[in-house]
Parts: C-alpha cells; structure tokens; sequence
C-alpha cells in the first residue's frame, strides 16, 4: 500500500500527515503519521481512505522556546486536530484512536461533534490510573511462563537502553512492552518505530498524568455518535479488557468486542477479525 506524507506547521510543531491511496470511506487516525501506516494491514488499508495524523508528541519543534506541559495541554491537541481535519478538507467521519491516543479520540469526538461521526477506541483502558494496576494482576495470573521470562529480559535491555538514549523513553519502553502488547513472541516492534521522533515531556505528561487521571464517563456522557471499544483479549500492557464492564454499564449503547488470540494491536494480529466486526459496526446508526 502506498501512501504519501506531508508536514503541516503549527504553532511550533511539524506535525507529518499521512494518507494512503485508497478511493473509499474516509477515516481519521489520530496517533503518528510515521508509525501506523507501518501497522495498519492491506485487509484496511485498501477499503479506507485514511488519513494518519501526529499528535504534538511525534511532532519536532520549530521554534527554540523552552518547551512546557502547557505546550501538550489535551485542548491543544484537539485544536490541532480540527485544523488539521478542516485543512485537508476532510468531511465527518469515524474517527479512530488506539492506546492511549484512544482518550484524545474520545475527547475529540466531545469536544467537536460536527467532525466526527462515529468513535473507534482501540486497546484503550479506561484509564491509566487505578485501572491501570489491574494489568499487573491479569500478566501474572493469565500469561505463559515464556511470556513472562521475556518480559523480564526485555525490562534488563529497557535499562541498558534509556541510558544510551534516554531521549527516546518512549520508544525503548514501548519495545521493552513486546511480551504484554503481542500474542506472538518475540514479536521485532523496534522496526516499526524506526526514524520516529518524540519529545519525552508530551509523554510524561499526557500518559503519565492526564490519562492517569481521566474520567472517561464524563466525556462518554458528551459523545453522541455510535461508540466502539476492540480490546486483545491477551492485552497485559493497558488496562485488562474487564475493567470496562462497570464503566459500560452506564453506557448500553456502546459497543465493546475482546478478540481472541491477539493483544495491544488487534487490527495487526487479526484484520479479518478485526475487519468483520469494524465493518458491521460502522453499518449501525
């Protein structure tokens, strides 16, 4: 699947937009424009015109200001968003987030209704806070002995890592997660992060404050367009696919699937799967 890039500035940002060539729906993928067309598979990719967009922490800095938390306010981002959107011309339409790009789809589709038609999270925990902890608990009681030796040496490797280049936290930790985020292992995901740039404090503060500390049922009671969460039953590295079942009892309308035998990337592991039930999803009103 071929797909073009381009680098749109804004305020300080080069946030890159990706978009394939494919004459279908649209979607909108928020996340990084770099790192998901290397994971979407041809089974999407070639029924939806997508477009990949960077949130502010895959964006490099234009501008030599000291950088801030207030830099990655969640608001800013959403606004990036929306100009985005409105800049490429792109028309209401379902909007996807996974992981923890999941809660700024989610806050996106509150916060302007009139962009987004329907909501898709993916392997999105309803927080990383408290719900978080639960995933410890589900690795130890459900994972495999060599799933778990592997996480171990990858943590080993994850130290020696961020002290060669600690400016690339975020990706060192997201390898060093391969045997709670894949159903195979070992799983080669450093390759996917190739060439991918991030800036460390968008991280820290977006994952480890703000969606720690995220009421997702505030913003769901604001969304009014069809809702869908795909969880990896095998997902040791969000917050376990059961940890929604009291939120989404507040929430009937909102549709929850757990696909068997994958984990953190569901669309990767199973794209027939994950195909079928997007497909009849978006067929709902």
């Amino acid at each position: 699947m071929s797909w073009t890039y381009q680098t749109i500035e804004r305020e300080g940002f080069a946030l890159q937009v990706a978009r394939n060539q494919t004459d279908g729906p649209p979607l909108f993928w928020i996340g990084s424009a770099m790192y998901y067309p290397r994971v979407i598979p041809l089974e999407i990719a070639e029924r939806y015109q997508i477009t990949v967009i960077d949130q502010r922490g895959f964006g490099k800095r234009t501008i030599t200001d000291l950088e801030s938390r207030e830099d990655y306010a969640l608001n800013k981002l959403l606004e990036d968003f929306a100009f985005l959107q409105r800049e490429l011309k792109i028309p209401p339409c379902p909007v996807v987030g996974h992981s923890g790009h999941g809660y700024m789809a989610l806050a996106y589709a509150a916060c302007y209704p009139e962009l987004v038609s329907k909501l898709c999270m993916i392997s999105t925990g309803p927080s990383h806070g408290s719900h978080l902890l639960e995933a410890e608990v589900y690795f130890e009681k459900e994972a495999s002995d060599l799933r778990k030796a592997t996480h171990i040496a990858n943590q080993i490797q994850f130290q020696k890592n961020i002290e060669t280049s600690p400016e690339d936290f975020f990706i060192h930790f997201c390898v060093s997660q391969e045997a709670k985020g894949f159903y195979q292992i070992p799983f080669p995901s450093r390759e996917f992060w190739n060439g991918i740039h991030t800036n460390k404090l968008a991280f820290d503060y977006l994952f480890g404050e703000v969606f720690r500390d995220i009421i997702v049922s505030e913003y769901l009671k604001k969304v009014s367009v069809p809702i869908w969460i795909c969880m990896g039953k095998e997902d040791f590295q969000v917050a376990p696919h059961y940890t929604w079942r009291s939120i989404l009892k507040e929430f009937p309308k909102i549709k929850c699937t757990i696909l068997e035998e994958s984990s953190h990337l569901p669309f990767l592991e199973r794209p027939d799967e994950f195909l079928t039930q997007f497909q009849n999803w978006l067929q709902t009103k």
